[in-house]
């Protein structure tokens, strides 16, 4: 799921790119939201491996992180509305780019139970 997260992200910042011309702010906006959320993604994945294995502390080292990652992510959100001046729906759209890998899973995940029933 990560690596499809980093597919999308890929794509979604070619597409940024391609566009780009004329819709600066708006494909900057895009493919920042899009790197923003893989970068979330990709860092909860990693951590929730190292979180099986962990025997104490799990709970608080869990809460850290993700406080972490919600104030970073906040303040490159701010950084990117106030200073960037991008697009808050350009932002929103690539920060749900893992709604979408989330639904294709899904999506792919129940068309393999229904051929194995």
């Amino acid at each position: 799921m990560v690596r499809n997260q980093l597919y999308i992200a890929a794509g979604t910042c070619l597409i940024a790119a391609v566009v780009s011309i004329g819709f600066a702010s708006w494909a900057l906006g895009l493919a920042a939201g899009a790197v923003l959320v893989t970068f979330n993604f990709w860092s909860l994945a990693k951590f929730g491996q190292h979180l099986a294995y962990m025997r104490k502390g799990a709970v608080v080292s869990l809460l850290i992180r993700f406080y972490g990652r919600l104030i970073l992510s906040g303040l490159v959100i701010y950084g990117l509305i106030v200073w960037g001046q991008c697009s808050i729906y350009a932002l929103l759209a690539g920060l749900s780019t893992v709604v979408v890998n989330a639904i294709f899973w899904g999506v792919a995940g129940l068309r393999q139970k229904v051929k194995e029933a």
